[in-house]
């Protein structure tokens, strides 16, 4: 699975969220890493990365993060950085809810 960048913002309560997920596809020495940074945009973020023993593990907790953004209302969009400079979030596909 590729990585992906998911926002939420609603201006009526001041939330400007993001999140981005990636599984690295490569094996270290230790196992699978899946990175995931969030926080609020423009703002100082979390950086987390959790290591799995298998890909199979590694791509199940990928999968219900996404579940779990899905449910909360975050929408896949383009990345700040491919995003031209005054351009807006365009969503990508469909939702995520």
């Amino acid at each position: 699975m590729p990585s992906v960048y998911l926002e939420k913002v609603v201006p009526e309560s001041n939330m400007r969220r993001f999140y981005f997920i990636s599984d690295e596809h490569q094996t270290t020495f230790v196992g699978y890493p899946v990175t995931i940074i969030f926080g609020r945009i423009s703002e100082r973020a979390t950086f987390v990365t959790k290591v799995f023993p298998t890909e199979a593990r590694a791509r199940r907790y990928l999968l219900r993060q996404l579940r779990l953004r899905q449910r909360h209302r975050y929408a896949v969009v383009k990345p700040p950085y491919l995003r031209g400079k005054n351009e807006k979030p365009i969503q990508l596909g469909l939702p995520l809810y």
